[in-house]
């Protein structure tokens, strides 16, 4: 299960705090990790997260899935 840390002052994703490992996953595109977020989502789509899904988030899902079709 993930939970997102929203940065207060523009809204924005901090970082993807990941429960199962006990780890903080940067939004960003080149890290494993969170390519490993993108995946949960497009599978698991928002039951993998602890409240609402960015939708910044939920649109690199998305574009992710599209792109291996």
């Amino acid at each position: 299960m993930y939970i997102i840390e929203i940065n207060p002052i523009d809204n924005t994703t901090l970082s993807i705090w990941d429960n199962a490992s006990l780890t903080a996953i940067p939004p960003d595109t080149a890290n494993r990790h969170f390519q490993q977020v993108l995946d949960a989502i497009i599978e698991q789509g928002a039951d993998c997260f602890d409240g609402d899904v960015p939708q910044e988030l939920l649109d690199a899902a998305e574009a992710k899935r599209l792109s291996n079709v």
